[in-house]
């Protein structure tokens, strides 16, 4: 932000552009409080916002459409993607994820549980969880199911090729294709690989301390893991296992900008700061390579992946190629209570419950939640 106002500024003398920080952790609680300010009569311009809660702002508040024109030529457009609903774009991505799999391969080697380059459906991932937690006498997969437990059974289910929303902004996902990818979850569970944790974090930390062998989580924390594992194991970044080992696009992770303004003038100068917000300085200046997002300007993905912290790992991230979609896409404003939902769906699955009445229990909650 910093980068863009000192930039925008400059260019219109005159322009006094107001920025603030909210204390929050989540993407949750930063829709919370931004509706908290707008409820007492302080409808900012521009915010960020998680990608997840996208619909929730077109669907509530009506932002301004991003205009492409005030992007720079550097920006990779294939990103406004996951930005847009009903063909329009409202929200233009700036620091973005996927899911993946991270695998300690020191661990398989040890369990002679062959390559993590080879982990390519449900099964091929079972059997190498089940070779090393034979070999450990331990559970070796943590797929947490709290912070983004949607977003990691909206990856499940786009793996099958199934859809986690329909084109009404409906659940989609206790379809066939949709439930037999969900249950990878009591899979794991039931063959008694699954580490029982529920928070990211503490799965980070068991990953680190090599007491899980397999983590889901994000590439953005890439970064994060390197530096904890430093070279005491052999790692890898894989893509998160599907139901039939075909590649399907996930659903992109991360934050972006969008133009809440009402007034067409302010609109266009919001466009504008947005522009500059997403050039390749202000880029480098908020995921440099110190973060493992995937760059969404093309000039500073040249130069992270020309750097000396272009490790295996995180070029991984840094060179993503796969398809991104939209995160979430319920309809209504009901999101984070959506959220809850796959929470508690997630959390029924790693203990083991009746997998189907699991899945069919969240549709028919979350169905409520959007009709409202």
């Amino acid at each position: 932000m910093a980068v863009a106002k000192t930039n925008l500024e400059a260019k219109y003398p005159g322009l006094e552009i107001q920025d603030g920080a909210l204390a929050v952790a989540t993407y949750d609680e930063l829709t919370q409080a931004i509706v908290g300010d707008i409820a007492v009569g302080k409808r900012p311009d521009v915010i960020m916002s998680g990608l997840g809660q996208l619909r929730f702002w077109v669907d509530t508040y009506q932002p301004s459409p991003i205009d492409p024109q005030a992007l720079a030529e550097t920006y990779r457009t294939e990103f406004l993607a996951p930005g847009t609903v009903d063909g329009t774009s409202y929200l233009a991505p700036a620091q973005i994820s996927a899911p993946v799999l991270l695998v300690n391969q020191s661990m398989l080697d040890e369990a002679q549980a062959g390559s993590a380059s080879d982990i390519k459906t449900y099964d091929d991932w079972l059997a190498a969880a089940t070779a090393v937690s034979n070999h450990t006498k331990s559970p070796s997969v943590t797929v947490a199911t709290t912070g983004l437990a949607d977003w990691y059974a909206q990856s499940f289910v786009q793996g099958a090729g199934a859809k986690l929303v329909d084109e009404n902004g409906m659940p989609a996902f206790a379809g066939a294709d949709g439930s037999s990818a969900l249950k990878i979850w009591s899979e794991l569970a039931n063959a008694e690989v699954d580490s029982g944790i529920t928070d990211d974090a503490q799965g980070m930390a068991a990953f680190g301390a090599q007491e899980s062998a397999f983590f889901m989580y994000t590439t953005s924390a890439i970064s994060a893991v390197q530096e904890a594992v430093g070279g005491r194991f052999e790692w890898v970044p894989i893509p998160v296992p599907t139901l039939d080992g075909e590649t399907h696009a996930q659903p992109a992770g991360g934050n972006g900008w969008l133009v809440l303004s009402q007034d067409s003038c302010q609109a266009a100068y919001s466009n504008e700061l947005v522009g500059e917000l997403l050039s390749t300085e202000a880029v480098l200046a908020a995921s440099g390579t110190e973060w493992s997002y995937i760059p969404v300007d093309e000039s500073a993905k040249e130069q992270l992946l020309a750097s000396d912290a272009a490790t295996p790992q995180m070029k991984y991230a840094w060179d993503y190629t796969g398809d991104l979609t939209e995160w979430g896409g319920f309809a209504g404003s009901n999101i984070t209570k959506v959220n809850d939902v796959f929470r508690t769906m997630a959390q029924k699955l790693q203990a083991g419950k009746s997998a189907q009445d699991a899945i069919d229990d969240a549709a028919a909650a979350v169905e409520s939640l959007v009709k409202e």
